[in-house]
């Protein structure tokens, strides 16, 4: 940031060096996570649906690191942001939207602009298992992070580990230590180099009242606002820097200036934040002032969810998009690197964020995601789970809000609203790890038939090789696998292909998020093996592919069971039979709730009688549903 070239180019202001060894330190989760994505070495694939195992990878290096220098991590991760945040939050999705428009047009040997970085959609949820399975402390906050890290870190009395600009502002007593120049990687006996920031350092550097960091703040520019100054303070700079450089410079000059004689910190601030607006010829401005009292008196974030789902929530147990959906009634789609010719991958999971939203509200909300190129906000009615599940999950409307009991509904209840949703029933022949995933895949395969593409079949055999490849067995073994398929096959990006997969990731994300909301009727299985390599192996994956990769299972004694390859072999069958158009619109209907349901394979298979449908229509899984379903 301009702050960050600021300090770099004032003699004496750099950060001192410092080795960080045996203490205690408070991570910025987000920080974090998009650092070690963004930064690792060699370059994680960002434009092939992510490369999950190997992110995992980097994870454990870094708290491995840790481990051996004797730091105790505490790690502190954002949760959703307030409605004052609200419309700083679309300007980013445009940004970001672009970024992802752009790694997806540019050819794999291209070159892209510098931070033109889009992270694949598991990439959190990832992250919190690795940190769970590696028994880290953390915390996930209902709201923005900031105030707790800030609160923990002085009551611990350690630094803080993030590249939040906004940690230069607060008056962290231990310092601050910037992801850039935490060099772990080059840790040497048992301490890691890296270079230390102060508050009160910065003030003593530039002559300033360490009152007036949040005014300075504040004007600069943060989340909340900026002062245009149309060049009013870069010309009273000396610093031979870049504009943004030279403006700071100018601000931090303009403030050390300023009569505080007889004033306490609030009248400081006061005084300073108006005399810096008559500097430029602006107005009194509120937004100025609630900016400064973030960083004064930074307040946690509280929510209308029953404690019961806030402790869920703050233990990873339940995605945060929960306090968005019930506080704010708004949920923001992150842009993704996919097909742009085609709508959004989260249209795919479209039916299962409908339920998500009907458990927590019942009503409208506002979805703020792709069309196009361009970010528009849309309303999304929810659906409710039919009469005999309501009643049996006993939801309550108290004050406008879904009051959720659902922990005490039987389980055979949560799941059947699960399978409600993605219009699956699920069977006690699939392996407890696979029972998520098949029901994710099933529901994603049926969505693609409404427009059959030839990659559509190649995609559902790159997930049947990972599904066959025992994912429930040494990592190892797993991840040999995963290479050699990889060593085999052309390595050709198609972007159809590439959004494919992008759709199936927003339908598992958002599945694993409806179980987490159910309680977990299904066991949750691990993200960072779901996805990240099928993409690179597509191209030429063939039925013959899945039959010698199952036989080879057979012969290694793994354990598998043959209803799933079944199942959905017997999907990419039926899903290239020749249809006329007119028996095609026959067979569409419309479900008790009015959305259509399509001519998807399961529809068709309902006017044979199919025994492997139940009587709405929908797939049962594990069950030998054709003859002519390959044997293994």
């Amino acid at each position: 940031c301009a702050l960050f070239g600021l300090l770099s180019w004032r003699e004496g202001a750099w950060p001192p060096s410092f080795k960080v060894e045996k203490t205690g330190l408070i991570i910025d989760g987000n920080a974090l996570y998009y650092s070690l994505y963004y930064t690792s070495d060699p370059k994680l694939d960002q434009r092939c649906g992510g490369d999950y195992p190997g992110f995992k990878h980097e994870v454990c290096k870094f708290f491995k690191t840790l481990q051996d220098c004797e730091v105790n991590p505490y790690v502190i991760l954002d949760g959703g942001s307030g409605p004052e945040k609200h419309e700083h939050n679309v300007s980013p999705l445009k940004y970001k939207l672009k970024k992802a428009k752009t790694i997806a047009e540019t050819e794999p040997d291209g070159t892209l602009p510098e931070a033109y970085n889009v992270l694949p959609p598991l990439v959190k949820d990832v992250f919190i298992e690795i940190l769970r399975e590696k028994g880290i402390e953390f915390k996930v906050c209902l709201g923005e992070a900031d105030p707790e890290v800030v609160s923990e870190a002085n009551q611990k009395q350690c630094a803080v580990l993030s590249i939040d600009k906004d940690f230069y502002i607060f008056d962290v007593h231990k310092g601050f230590l910037n992801l850039d120049n935490f060099e772990w990687k080059k840790e040497e006996d048992g301490k890691i180099p890296a270079r230390i920031y102060t508050r009160s350092k910065f003030c003593e550097h530039f002559k300033l009242d360490p009152a007036l960091m949040p005014v300075f703040a504040s004007i600069a520019g943060n989340d909340y606002s900026r002062l245009e100054d149309n060049g009013a303070f870069a010309k009273e700079s000396s610093s031979p820097g870049e504009y943004s450089i030279k403006r700071l410079d100018g601000m931090l000059g303009f403030l050390s200036k300023v009569n505080l004689d007889g004033l306490n910190n609030s009248q400081k601030r006061e005084h300073a934040l108006s005399e810096a607006l008559n500097h430029v010829g602006k107005k009194e401005n509120q937004t100025f002032k609630l900016a400064i009292k973030k960083y004064v008196k930074p307040e946690k974030t509280s929510s209308k969810l029953p404690p019961w789902v806030c402790e869920k929530v703050e233990r990873g147990e339940l995605t945060t998009f929960v306090t968005s959906v019930v506080d704010w009634k708004t949920m923001m789609l992150t842009p993704l690197v996919e097909d742009f010719s085609q709508h959004s991958s989260y249209t795919a999971a479209y039916r299962i964020r409908q339920y998500f939203y009907g458990l927590l509200t019942g009503g409208e909300i506002t979805e703020y995601g792709r069309d196009g190129e361009e970010i528009k906000d849309y309303r999304v009615p929810s659906i409710l789970p039919s009469s005999d599940e309501q009643k049996q999950l006993k939801l309550q409307c108290l004050n406008e809000v879904l009051r959720l009991i659902i922990k005490y509904a039987p389980e055979h209840s949560r799941r059947r609203v699960f399978e409600e949703a993605l219009q699956v029933q699920t069977s006690e022949n699939i392996p407890d790890q696979l029972k998520l995933p098949v029901c994710v895949t099933v529901f994603w395969f049926k969505k693609l038939q409404h427009h059959p593409k030839p990659e559509t079949v190649n995609c559902l055999h790159a997930l049947l090789l990972w599904f066959v490849c025992e994912p429930d067995g040494p990592e190892d073994e797993f991840e040999r696998k995963m290479k050699a398929l990889k060593d085999e096959v052309v390595r050709n990006w198609q972007p159809r292909v590439a959004h494919a997969f992008s759709q199936w990731q927003c339908c598992m994300r958002q599945s694993l998020h409806l179980n987490q909301l159910l309680c977990s009727p299904l066991p949750e299985p691990q993200c960072a093996r779901l996805a990240g390599w099928q993409t690179e192996h597509t191209e030429g994956v063939r039925v013959e592919d899945v039959n010698n990769a199952t036989l080879t299972q057979r012969h290694t004694g793994l354990k598998y069971t043959e209803g799933v390859i079944k199942e959905l072999e017997t999907e990419g069958e039926h899903s290239w039979e020749e249809q006329p158009k007119d028996k095609e619109q026959k067979s569409r209907k419309t479900d008790d709730r009015g959305s259509r349901v399509g001519s998807s394979p399961c529809n068709r298979k309902v006017a044979g009688s199919n025994p492997g449908l139940d009587s709405l229509g929908r797939c049962v899984l594990g069950q030998d549903t054709s003859p002519t379903a390959y044997s293994f």
